[in-house]
């Protein structure tokens, strides 16, 4: 008998979307794939520079199971000017993608049967990994009537004494909002009252608007032992291919959590870790990406806000929009009718657990030629 949680876990939404958009592209299908959680730029060219150059030097053999101690050393001293979390470079390990990051947390904190608060709309990846972990998923419902606001009231309503964790994901995928001080300070004094571990996915911190700022959950001293913080380069520096990601944690935490790596993983391929150190020398060129994102962002909101029976707010950060769409079919219905009539491919909001009302996530990070087409397939298939 298989395992009774991996066996029955569904597929991503997201990578299920992207691989019927790449299928149809193979077949000469023209779509305009807006299902992608990925930049459409290029790795800049200094990053991969660093890894020839990694490579030539024969950097090809294991590196310390952590992460080489130059990026993890940066990592620290990022983390500490940026966001305010005070981690050494032993309470970092470089792992392969966020993704992993979430899953190695999750299965070294979580006992079967723990219960952990996740907010909704969520990334699709969260229940699944939480439920292989044989954890409890247990949904907190955020409305955007409500603009999506974390309310203690909500979340105290969720909590029982099997409650270990909560997870976050700011700035959010697929909504788009960052986490604001007022909401940052309810959650500390949850996590303080009644004693939870919280995971901090922060994989879009980077790609934040209109000159504000998302609050990391660990800056807060009172609760950073207790916070496993999650990010990588895959998004703020057009790296998802590379798989590379971190978590910063206690040392209690990372301990117990490299215990599992090492007997998994090993470790990131070491001329990836060097290439990653380059990163921090491309400042200029991750602002540009940003700039470029705010700007498509502000011309989408404008013109899927024209459309009648769509709206969307104006996200805070990441780079997707989150289209409200008037209608009584499903989204999984709207997303096949937005594909077979206007060959966009979208993913729908009942991958993110949002059940009262009917949403599409699209991804602005595409080129402008690309996304003034969307719009006007959106258009001539709403208006049909």
């Amino acid at each position: 008998m298989m395992n009774q949680y991996i066996s029955k876990m569904e597929g991503s939404a997201s990578m299920r979307s992207m691989q019927m958009a790449a299928e149809l592209k193979r077949k000469g299908v023209p779509v305009i794939d807006l299902a992608g959680g990925e930049p459409d730029f290029d790795t800049p060219l200094k990053i991969r520079e660093r890894a020839k150059q990694a490579l030539d030097a024969g950097h090809t053999h294991y590196a310390v199971g952590r992460g080489i101690y130059p990026l993890r050393e940066a990592i620290s001293k990022q983390l500490q000017e940026k966001n305010g979390i005070y981690v050494g470079p032993d309470q970092i390990i470089v792992t392969p993608g966020g993704k992993f990051g979430i899953y190695l947390a999750l299965t070294s904190i979580l006992n079967p049967g723990d219960e952990v608060l996740v907010f909704a709309p969520y990334w699709v990846s969260y229940v699944p990994i939480i439920k292989a972990c044989g954890g409890v998923p247990v949904i907190v419902p955020l409305t955007d009537k409500n603009d999506y606001k974390i309310e203690r009231k909500i979340v105290e309503d969720k909590i029982t004494d099997r409650t270990k964790m909560l997870i976050i994901n700011y700035p959010n995928n697929p909504t788009g909002r960052i986490l604001h001080q007022e909401e940052a300070e309810i959650l500390r004094d949850i996590i303080l009252e009644y004693n939870l571990y919280a995971v901090a996915d922060e994989i879009y911190d980077e790609i934040v608007f209109d000159g504000k700022r998302n609050i990391s959950l660990a800056s807060f001293p009172e609760i950073k032992d207790a916070v496993v913080t999650v990010n990588g380069f895959s998004k703020c520096a057009a790296m998802t291919g590379w798989r590379i990601g971190y978590t910063a944690a206690s040392q209690e935490i990372t301990d117990v959590m490299y215990r599992l790596f090492e007997h998994s993983i090993t470790g990131v391929s070491t001329f990836i870790q060097e290439a990653a150190l380059e990163v921090f020398e491309c400042e200029t060129e991750l602002e540009e990406m940003r700039k470029t994102y705010e700007e498509r962002r502000n011309y989408m909101v404008t013109e899927i806000n024209k459309i009648p029976g769509l709206s969307c707010k104006c996200p805070e950060g990441a780079f997707y929009l989150w289209i409200k769409v008037d209608t009584d079919l499903t989204s999984e219905q709207v997303c096949e009718k937005f594909l077979e009539e206007g060959n966009l491919v979208c993913v729908p909001s009942d991958s993110y657990g949002e059940t009262k009302a009917v949403y599409v996530r699209c991804s602005f990070a595409n080129d402008m030629k690309i996304l003034r087409k969307a719009v006007e397939k959106f258009a001539n298939v709403i208006l049909k």
